[in-house]
């Protein structure tokens, strides 16, 4: 079961360590479970004594274990993004000491990163393509919205749509960038 002191702990650890530490593996459910806990004991005060000075300890309790879980999970989320972002460059897999839900965030995390780089270098896609035009073709407005007025034996880049379409009607042919 967690309290204030072993969250206290456990931020001060974070904050001192460069990697995640053991907080468990159900730690956000038993820190869920420990805040519903004061907000029960809060309100059975409420009912007793609205004014007694064990409610200003319990919501002072409640208000700084809060704060306490946000600044342990900004520090976890921070390093694990950094895990993530170093597993996709080549580094360490599989890092140690994730809750479930951790886990579940570093996996996504990772696909994600791995998806994007896929995307970023492996795409065979083209931002243009370099036609030459084989007869007067008249004034059009392409699917970018810029207006075209192409005359035979115009070379010009296009975006891949527009240009594939001219070709397949005959009306232009691709030139093959050499180096």
């Amino acid at each position: 079961m967690l309290n204030y002191s072993k969250l206290r702990n456990i931020e001060q650890r974070e904050k001192t360590s460069p990697h995640l530490t053991d907080v468990g593996i159900d730690f956000y459910k038993l820190a869920y479970e420990y805040v519903k806990e004061l907000e029960e004991k809060i309100e059975e005060e409420k009912l007793k004594n609205p004014s007694s000075k064990k409610l200003l300890l319990l919501t002072d309790e409640l208000r700084n274990t809060r704060r306490i879980l946000e600044s342990i999970f900004e520090r976890r989320e921070k390093k694990i993004i950094l895990l993530a972002l170093s597993a996709v460059r080549g580094g360490k897999a599989a890092p140690e000491n994730l809750t479930r839900e951790e886990k579940i965030f570093y996996d996504s995390l990772v696909t994600l990163l791995k998806e994007h780089r896929k995307r970023a270098f492996e795409s065979g896609e083209k931002e243009f393509i370099i036609i030459r035009v084989l007869e007067d073709i008249p004034q059009f407005v392409g699917s970018d919205m810029k207006k075209y007025n192409l005359r035979k034996e115009d070379v010009i880049a296009l975006p891949p749509d527009l240009a594939n379409i001219l070709i397949k009607r005959g009306a232009a042919e691709e030139i093959k960038a050499t180096v």
